[in-house]
């Protein structure tokens, strides 16, 4: 006989979602504990974390896990393996749901809010799904669900880096999904329309036409639908017969015409209806102070 009294527990499954706070992240992690999964939440605010997890074990009895990390920072996604290990929990699926907007002229956007909405939407996605995907590949099974945009599918001006940015994760999630086939694990593309969250208040678009021309989905109706074809292993999710028929549109639709088109409805208004323009550019003079007092 052996000595199995110093060995580490087993760890148990999990759905790690980021973002899982609040909005369609919150939304779809109630989807996974109504299936009967273990969660992870992760997000910067503890507090809603802690009150989410909270409710979430109340009412669907599953175990609710959760832990505050910057993922925009070199070390969130270590923090997220971290958590795993310290809760006794392995990666089954997870949810890349996490990101940042931008609204506006590119030229007017901080340079540090750019910086910070790549880091998120891109490097952290990536990072996470090279950390946990490899388990799952193991183990042969399990599911990453990359949370996208409608937008990702067309240029879309005034939302330049956010769009760009939602496009990657498009084709990212697609080359991944043929390089996972027959491994047992599955990696689906969700890509809503707009959906009523705090996003537009916090991208600073919520005069911009986009907001009232396409019909609005509240994220419980769209991680209803993202949860359930994600189960089924669909490889690109857009929920909504409107948006799937305006992505269609798009593909058929020259580039030279979508993009006034994408321009009109994205671009940012003022109270009065009236387009904003552009913020001040440096005068001549301060460029050639600022090209003066540059080091050589």
């Amino acid at each position: 006989m052996t000595d199995d009294s110093n060995k580490a527990p087993a760890r148990i499954p999990a759905a790690v979602v980021t973002g899982g706070n609040d909005g369609i992240g919150l939304a779809l992690a109630r989807e996974f504990a109504k299936g009967g999964h273990n969660l992870l939440l992760v997000a910067r605010n503890a507090e809603k974390l802690a009150e989410a997890a909270r409710k979430i074990e109340a009412e669907f009895g599953v175990r609710c896990a959760y832990t505050a990390q910057d993922l925009a920072t070199e070390g969130g996604c270590e923090g997220v393996e971290q958590a795993l290990a310290r809760e006794g929990l392995y990666a089954e699926y997870l949810v890349n749901n996490a990101g940042l907007a931008y609204g506006g002229f590119f030229q007017d956007a901080d340079p540090d809010r750019l910086r910070t909405l790549l880091d998120l939407n891109i490097r952290a996605t990536v990072d996470l799904t090279r950390r946990l995907l490899i388990g799952m590949l193991a183990r042969g099974k399990g599911g990453i669900l990359n949370v996208s945009s409608m937008t990702g599918f067309m240029p879309t001006p005034y939302e330049a880096t956010y769009a760009a940015s939602k496009g990657f994760l498009i084709q990212f999630s697609r080359a991944l999904n043929y390089e996972t086939m027959w491994t047992g694990v599955n990696v689906s593309l969700l890509a809503p329309g707009v959906v009523t969250t705090d996003i537009h208040e916090k991208a600073g678009a919520t005069t911009s036409r986009y907001l009232y021309v396409i019909p609005s989905m509240t994220p419980e109706q769209v991680a209803a639908i993202g949860y359930r074809r994600f189960m089924k292993r669909s490889s690109v999710i857009i929920p909504g017969l409107v948006n799937r028929i305006l992505i269609l549109l798009s593909k058929l639709t020259p580039t030279v015409l979508l993009l006034p088109v994408m321009g009109l409805l994205f671009r940012i208004l003022d109270e009065s209806g009236a387009a904003l323009p552009p913020g001040p550019l440096p005068t001549r003079e301060e460029l050639e102070k600022e090209t003066v007092s540059k080091p050589k």
